[in-house]
């Protein structure tokens, strides 16, 4: 593990009779030095300190002499702040696959070609396409760091992610799946058949698109008739965040199947007496938290024996769609940004083309759907 960069000194320097000076010790990252001061008095004694305080102030700032691991450590506090969210994924990638190879290495002996084999080594040891990527991105958010600090390394511009790495493929609903989800609303507790609680959220997934924290960030208030704002996102830390990307926030016009799946819902927490400001609430009222109805998720999944996870509820409804609707369109319902390649290039919204989307949408989902329960 990398060491800590120490700044304040916790010693005090101390009269030395026989040397007639006052003395410091002090020790930083493997370093020892003794700072002295020959004037009596308490002046000396600060004199002496001033000496080693600078000595410390000074070596906390990295250099390219300075071994990988302790750079790691400071870049990893300033993640805490620039990505309260995310650092922790930074973090497990530089402690699984960066400080293990590079750790004890000097910054200014680290080449382009070095992070090449990081990403290598990941890749024999079979890990995805998107934990490879994962890693480049650690490594060039670091030297963006060191960069800030006036540290000049050789920039990896040209770190490459092996064409044939392993990349886990969706798994969608396929037919009978959507069959059973839409027609099934009970898992089994205790040997006894039950309501699925979240049933109607699991439905709202497969014809809207949306991601998890979308879903359990979406309050009454956000939807008037059959236009829903997407204001916010609730992440796995149950902390309600403004979205995955700047087009996360986005206004969608509901489709009749959702429009169905809203009604059914108010009438389910009605019935169970349940008044609260959330769309699709846990089981007490409360914001449901997303692990919460991921786990739910599975337990209904595997007793029905659906393979799809939560997340690709939200891929099946592109995959649906995508025959039918025009790839720009629907590039904006799902909120994928314009880097993400859904269909190409991001578009600018037409006129109108809103309400088409979900007029297409109600035909496509009119198709595959059973028809509603009276």
């Amino acid at each position: 593990m990398p060491r800590p960069i120490t700044t304040e000194r916790t010693i005090e320097a101390k009269w030395m009779a026989k040397e007639k000076c006052w003395k410091i010790k002090i020790q930083k990252d493997g370093e020892r030095k003794t700072f002295r001061s020959s004037t009596p008095g308490i002046k000396g004694k600060i004199e002496a300190e001033k000496k080693a305080d600078s000595w410390l102030d000074q070596s906390s700032l990295p250099s390219k002499d300075d071994r990988l691991e302790r750079a790691w450590a400071g870049f990893i506090e300033e993640m805490k702040i620039a990505s309260p969210e995310g650092w922790q994924q930074i973090d497990a990638n530089g402690r699984n696959w960066i400080l293990p190879l590079y750790g004890y290495r000097r910054l200014s002996t680290i080449t382009e070609q070095d992070w090449q084999d990081c990403i290598n080594h990941a890749y024999k040891e079979g890990k995805s396409k998107k934990t490879l990527k994962n890693i480049r991105g650690a490594i060039t958010r670091f030297h963006r760091y060191l960069r800030k600090q006036h540290i000049k390394l050789e920039y990896p511009e040209d770190i490459y992610i092996p064409n044939n790495a392993p990349q886990k493929e969706k798994v969608i609903l396929q037919p009978d799946d959507i069959d059973i989800l839409f027609s099934d609303d009970t898992i089994v507790h205790y040997g006894r058949k039950e309501p699925a609680f979240y049933i109607y959220a699991w439905r709202f997934f497969v014809v809207t698109g949306l991601r998890r924290g979308e879903l359990v960030g979406l309050k009454t208030k956000d939807i008037k008739g059959n236009v829903m704002e997407i204001k916010r996102s609730v992440n796995k830390y149950c902390r309600i965040t403004e979205g995955k990307n700047k087009n996360a926030r986005r206004t969608i016009v509901l489709n009749d199947q959702a429009m169905d799946i809203l009604k059914n819902q108010k009438e389910m927490l009605k019935k169970e007496g349940i008044i609260s400001p959330w769309v699709f609430p846990d089981e007490h009222g409360d914001m449901t938290e997303p692990d919460h109805l991921s786990r739910k998720w599975n337990t209904y999944r595997k007793q029905h024996g659906i393979k799809s996870t939560i997340h690709e509820l939200r891929h099946t409804m592109i995959s649906i769609a995508k025959a039918k609707v025009p790839e720009q369109w629907l590039k904006q319902i799902v909120g994928h940004s314009g880097s993400m390649d859904t269909f190409g290039i991001y578009g600018h919204e037409i006129y109108g083309e809103k309400e088409q989307t979900a007029d297409i949408l109600t035909g496509i989902f009119s198709d595959i759907l059973p028809p509603p329960k009276d």
